[in-house]
């Protein structure tokens, strides 16, 4: 694991270690989206043929757009953000009626994730909920029921505008795979309108991944904890092991080239 640092002062230590990944997470601010640094670092990912996925961290912040972030990636970087999530909110309480980022809906199993706070600091979220969202009609046929390891399968409130909005998304999913695969299990089921089987989704994204057709895409707070355990999933299910990685190249001192 290499945290590559972003600043432009450390570009020259981010190419050499970027040219020995297996995998990448890039990382972009929910208030600021890609910026030209993070241009940079991209480039230098293309350059070694690095696969990855990206994380819009920081959507607990005042003026977090997920929407607006996940599009930076594709202007700024002309990559092809796949969204695999859709945040979820909850009112915060207060007069002007200002919601707070508690968790995200995996559009490809059709879960709700919710994160409650251990505690006052920062950083000891834990996914206490897990919701199945019951998805309607064709998405309900297709996702499978997850569940985590000791935690309950839950109803929460209002879910039916969280349910009708996870449906949409996960058509648009749904029809973006189809269109970057054409020839894949994923197009011929959405163009015979048949359910898409979660399974089969997820092993379409991860080949588009993996020849950097397309940017898997999460988002989170990882200050407060909150979605950290959905992106190592991610990295885990849509980046390739060092097994499936050519070997790094080495030039040896006096030409010549080895491995």
């Amino acid at each position: 694991l290499i945290d590559t640092p972003g600043h432009i002062d450390f570009t020259v230590e981010v190419e050499r270690a970027v040219r020995v990944l297996d995998g990448a997470v890039l990382i972009v601010d929910a208030v600021a989206g890609a910026q030209a640094q993070t241009e940079t670092v991209w480039r230098q990912a293309r350059r070694h043929g690095v696969p990855a996925v990206a994380f819009v961290n920081k959507m607990d912040r005042e003026g977090a757009d997920w929407e607006s972030a996940a599009s930076s990636l594709a202007t700024r970087l002309q990559l092809r953000p796949l969204r695999l999530q859709l945040p979820l909110y909850e009112p915060a309480g207060t007069a002007d009626g200002a919601q707070h980022f508690v968790g995200a809906v995996d559009l490809v199993s059709g879960v709700a994730m919710r994160w409650r706070p251990r505690g006052a600091q920062l950083g000891t979220g834990s996914r206490s909920e897990v919701c199945d969202l019951e998805l309607t009609a064709a998405a309900a046929a297709a996702c499978e029921a997850v569940t985590c390891a000791g935690l309950p399968l839950l109803q929460a409130e209002g879910e039916a505008a969280v349910c009708e909005a996870a449906e949409e998304a996960r058509a648009a999913l749904v029809e973006e795979v189809a269109e970057l695969d054409p020839d894949g299990e994923v197009a011929d089921l959405f163009l015979a309108e048949e359910a898409v089987p979660a399974a089969a989704l997820a092993a379409a994204i991860r080949q588009l991944a993996l020849c950097s057709a397309a940017v898997p895409t999460l988002c989170g707070a990882s200050l407060r904890g909150v979605g950290v355990e959905p992106l190592l999933d991610a990295v885990a299910a849509y980046l390739p092991s060092a097994e499936e990685r050519p070997a790094p190249l080495l030039s040896p001192a006096g030409g010549g080239g080895g491995e």
